[in-house]
């Protein structure tokens, strides 16, 4: 069963980094237009998340915490499709999914054992980063890009510690109510965002592709929340997440026809190999 939640996690992931990458790059432009996005993904998360919700217990503890994950969630995906729509889907994914680093060296303070490999691991992955993030075949790297790339990095990482917290307190048990209240959050947070209330026909050609991206949110978030509770986190996050990063990798360079300097190839290659290494060593 875990096998199966952990490739249904997975495929979930790839399937959402395409399409906000495509429409990123092709539609949504502002942040106005990607909070509107937003709100429709979240409106689908909510209807799931209630509807299994309903018959379940919820505490004080998983609304408060699911209040802090509402804020992240909708800040870590306003930047990440803000530096999707700037930057190559490649490197893009490379450095926000290397969040995983932050959750992982959290472990430790869930009674978890230590890895000096994979703290070496993580070393070498932060310098392939570096290099990955060198000037592209087109130039520069565009500045703002790499500022929603540390911001998008940081906030996935606190996501990976808040759903750890909450799986391993006595209220774990509360998956759907967490969640329910989480997007509740993202959902508001995102409608009063939005500048212009009025015009919304602009992108109601783009309301299919985002109820996609909603069940694949609530597909991976449902998921990935039980299994942080099953596995141990130097294991979880790097499967998760260096898994989905080699599948967007080949999606951007097949469907999306992505090229990259010298340089960049390897530290996409180096990273990729780093985040594997990190899911393998003991």
């Amino acid at each position: 069963m875990t096998t199966a939640f952990l490739i249904l996690s997975i495929s979930s992931v790839v399937l959402q980094n395409g399409i906000f990458n495509s429409v990123c790059k092709k539609h949504l432009k502002t942040k106005d237009d990607i909070y509107k996005f937003n709100i429709f993904v979240y409106a689908v998360c909510i209807l799931i998340f209630g509807i299994l919700t309903l018959n379940g217990s919820l505490s004080l503890y998983t609304v408060l915490l699911g209040v802090l994950f509402g804020v992240v969630t909708a800040l870590s995906n306003l930047y990440k499709m803000l530096a999707l729509s700037k930057g190559p889907m490649h490197i893009t994914l490379l450095i926000t999914t290397s969040s995983m680093i932050i959750p992982t060296l959290s472990g430790v303070f869930f009674g978890e054992k230590f890895s000096l490999f994979k703290l070496l691991l993580v070393l070498i992955l932060i310098y392939f980063i570096y290099l990955s993030i060198g000037k592209s075949k087109e130039g520069k790297i565009n500045k703002s890009w790499g500022i929603y790339c540390l911001l998008t990095f940081i906030l996935m990482g606190s996501i990976g510690i808040i759903q750890k917290i909450h799986q391993t307190s006595s209220h774990k048990s509360e998956i759907s109510g967490f969640l329910f209240v989480s997007f509740f959050i993202s959902l508001i947070i995102s409608g009063l965002r939005v500048k212009d209330r009025k015009n919304y026909k602009d992108k109601k050609n783009l309301i299919p592709l985002a109820m996609i991206c909603g069940v694949c949110t609530f597909t991976m978030n449902f998921l990935n929340l039980k299994l942080s509770g099953l596995l141990p986190s130097q294991l979880f996050f790097p499967l998760i997440n260096g898994s989905a990063i080699v599948l967007s990798s080949v999606m951007s360079a097949v469907l999306f026809k992505e090229r990259l300097s010298k340089r960049q190839t390897v530290g996409l290659i180096g990273g990729i190999l780093s985040l594997i290494g990190i899911c393998i060593v003991p």
